[in-house]
């Protein structure tokens, strides 16, 4: 279970009550964009929440190799429902307040610290996120892992909705408020929210349909080789972002006379051990393939 998803849900929701309040104390279309933002990404992290628990649930005999992609689907219906939504809402709210505007009331001492309150949650969120995923270098592994991802993003993009937020902020204070400025960026913080959920969705949809991982099938088919000293070819199924099947394919020409099909099965053993060990990923079952006419020893 991901920290970062519990530790983002709490710290979000603090952070829509104080976008709402500075809302609400100086109608910003801007900070009530923001807010709509904060919003959408509790409800996003929740759902994420939920598909954590339920692809935590023990195979059954319909779905023998586990619920694993529970997790993406439900992020997948989170990027594209409650993101998606709050995009539409951001939008519509900037595009009411340009047609209807009004002078406009600066931003309170108050309200630009709870910008900046903000700011700090969104940083420590992002910080948990990042260890959680293993920083730049796990960055480049970790397309299966949604659901870190999904916090990362979000939270990278909310921290730069508060750093536009806190600009017009400090141009209501220091040149006076601009009521079609702040309307506009209420746009754009609309159309931010509609590309993290393409990219989400994205990622997502990725990973729902059928995908190895290249680096786990290199790694397999050489420590096999050093093992048995058989050509063969491994193809991994990845269940979810730390469980995945193997499908080792032996090809005829190295195959040995009598194949000790027991040797084979301990080898199998030692390199769930070596992938674990290596890579953290769980083999959790490795099916072989073998030439027809092949035969194991005394046969």
């Amino acid at each position: 279970m991901s920290n970062s998803v519990s530790i983002s849900i709490a710290t979000n929701s603090i952070i829509t009550v104080s976008k709402l309040f500075g809302f609400l104390t100086t109608g910003s279309p801007t900070l009530f964009a923001e807010t709509i933002h904060s919003a959408t990404d509790v409800a996003n992290q929740i759902l994420l929440k939920i598909g954590e628990v339920k692809a935590r649930r023990k195979s059954t005999a319909l779905h023998p190799f586990g619920f694993g992609k529970e997790r993406y689907f439900w992020a997948l219906v989170s990027s594209i429902s409650i993101l998606f939504l709050g995009c539409g809402v951001s939008i519509r709210h900037g595009i009411e307040a340009m047609q209807h505007q009004d002078s406009g009331t600066p931003f309170s001492n108050l309200a630009i610290g709870l910008l900046i309150f903000a700011g700090l949650l969104e940083m420590y969120t992002f910080r948990v996120a990042w260890r959680e995923l293993g920083g730049k270098e796990g960055l480049k592994t970790a397309r299966t892992n949604t659901t870190v991802l999904a916090v990362l993003l979000e939270d990278s993009v909310a921290l730069l909705g508060i750093l536009i937020t806190l600009f017009v902020a400090f141009w209501s204070r220091l040149v006076g408020p601009a009521p079609m400025m702040d309307a506009i960026i209420s746009i754009l913080i609309g159309l931010l929210l509609g590309v993290m959920a393409i990219v989400l969705a994205k990622l997502n949809k990725e990973v729902l349909i059928d995908v190895t991982d290249l680096a786990i099938d290199a790694e397999i088919e050489r420590a096999i080789r050093e093992r048995a000293g058989i050509d063969l070819k491994v193809v991994s199924s990845l269940m979810d972002s730390e469980h995945c099947l193997l499908f080792v394919h032996v090809a005829p020409a190295t195959l040995p006379p009598n194949v000790d099909f027991i040797r084979l099965t301990a080898i199998a053993e030692e390199i769930k051990a070596h992938i674990f060990s290596a890579m953290g990923k769980r083999v959790d079952h490795v099916y072989w393939q073998f030439p027809s006419d092949s035969q194991p020893i005394g046969a």
